[in-house]
């Protein structure tokens, strides 16, 4: 997929270095969450793996920070 995206790090719902562990954290938090949007897993340039809702991307570059997009859930 490897989309690049904006988001505003403090809005994460997880972050981890390991992307098994965000894949187990979308899966529990899917039954908590209260919109229909989807989640994306992106990556950023340390390895670091974050969980984001996709309506939180950021169009303002000053705002948000480049990341790519490994997987949607």
């Amino acid at each position: 997929m490897a989309e690049d995206v904006l988001f505003n790090p403090g809005n994460a719902i997880a972050s981890n270095i390991d992307p098994a562990e965000i894949i187990r954290t979308a899966q529990l938090t899917s039954d908590k969450r209260t919109t229909n949007e989807k989640v994306v897993m992106v990556k950023d340039e340390n390895g670091k793996h974050l969980l984001f809702e996709v309506g939180d991307k950021e169009s303002d570059p000053k705002k948000g920070k480049h990341y790519k997009i490994e997987q949607e859930f």
